[in-house]
């Protein structure tokens, strides 16, 4: 069985949940824990940039985000 990874955001009514969709509306997934790493890392640096910009409020806490695998 292949491996694949999600990110998971922390939802104070949900829990923990993967809310990272693709265009079509289907869940995103990763074949590495580096590539979520990856995606995490440029989202975060992303909303920083956005947030000096002057577009956003505020950024998210990366503790509010986790990498797991899934089957």
């Amino acid at each position: 069985m292949t491996k694949k990874y999600e990110v998971q955001e922390f939802n104070l009514c949900g829990g923990w949940a993967n809310n990272w969709t693709f265009e079509d509306g289907k869940p995103s997934y990763f074949l590495t824990h580096k590539d979520a790493v990856i995606a995490l890392d440029w989202f975060l640096d992303d909303c920083e940039e956005e947030v000096e910009a002057g577009n956003m409020e505020d950024c998210p806490d990366k503790e509010d985000f986790r990498i797991v695998e899934v089957l």
